[in-house]
């Protein structure tokens, strides 16, 4: 049986290219852009079957600490990419990042939020 994947801490992206990439982790763009409404459920039907439990556990820790990351302090800041606990690392454009934060926090606060809202 696998064990569940959290999120154990935040490194900056140097530090991340010292570990494994997590299979979450891409281009994006698309949330809530041309199409409003969208929430956590129509993100995670965009994400592979093997992202899912990375996804939600950066989900669960994101909100349960109340993060708002920018894709701009993903890659740039300290503290930015999450490391998972396997190892690895999920690492994303500026708005493949915005895309996540955006299903997030659209859930969360029932906003339209597009990845725009999360980018810089």
């Amino acid at each position: 049986m696998k064990k569940k994947i959290t999120v154990v801490k935040w490194v900056d992206w140097l530090e991340a290219e010292k570990h494994p990439e997590a299979p979450l982790g891409f281009l994006g763009g698309f949330f809530n852009w041309k199409k409003s409404g969208m929430r956590w459920k129509d993100y995670l039907a965009a994400t592979p079957a093997e992202a899912r439990p990375y996804s939600e556990a950066l989900r669960k820790e994101v909100i349960s600490t109340g993060k708002r990351i920018t894709g701009e302090h993903h890659q740039h800041g300290s503290k930015g990419v999450p490391v998972f606990s396997d190892g690895t690392v999920a690492t994303f454009s500026y708005r493949g990042w915005g895309d996540i934060m955006a299903a997030i926090w659209s859930e969360e606060e029932n906003e339209d939020y597009t990845y725009m809202d999360f980018y810089m």
